[in-house]
């Protein structure tokens, strides 16, 4: 009997994809459980909701990132910190101080995306790999905005971003 290379193509496709499930904890657990999709992946974290309270976020002007290649771990405001890619809350037409510092030695930046996985405004930072390196986006909060990632790991290292009209 001749293989077909289709086939075979076929059922190696469908293994590499249980594979890369199995390692990314998409499978359920022995018990028939699904794994806890609420748990950092980021050892420096200890959770992946934050405060989204308007009023936690009503006099924030700066905010603070670690940069891992697993998620982005909130340093400040109180209500992002030790959270895993927490939600950012931002004032319509407010300016804020982004920063993040490299804490891998990996290539990161960070930039903030529209509905359509386009920068708003050039809000992009340039990036860097050095360990240590901090880098700063100073940047007007837009209701385009829907998304801040790293352009480099965009689907790790992504939080979503919610902009509230100005009290």
């Amino acid at each position: 009997m001749v293989s077909s290379p289709t086939r075979r193509r076929t059922l190696l496709t469908g293994v590499g994809t249980t594979v890369v499930a199995a390692i990314a904890g998409c499978l359920g657990d022995d018990n028939g459980s699904e794994s806890e999709a609420d748990e950092p992946v980021v050892d420096e974290a200890e959770m992946t909701e934050g405060n989204t309270d308007p009023d936690a976020w009503h006099d924030v002007e700066t905010i603070r990132f670690d940069g891992w290649v697993g998620g982005w771990v909130g340093v400040e405001p109180s209500a992002i910190d030790r959270v895993e890619n927490p939600t950012l809350v931002l004032v319509d037409g407010r300016e804020y101080e982004v920063s993040w510092k490299n804490m891998d030695g990996v290539h990161h930046n960070i930039a903030f995306w529209d509905a359509n996985r386009e920068v708003v405004a050039d809000y992009s930072s340039p990036g860097n790999e050095v360990v240590g390196e901090v880098e700063t986006l100073t940047l007007e909060a837009t209701d385009e905005m829907a998304t801040y990632r790293c352009e480099y790991q965009p689907e790790g290292q992504r939080g979503d971003v919610v902009v509230l009209e100005d009290r």
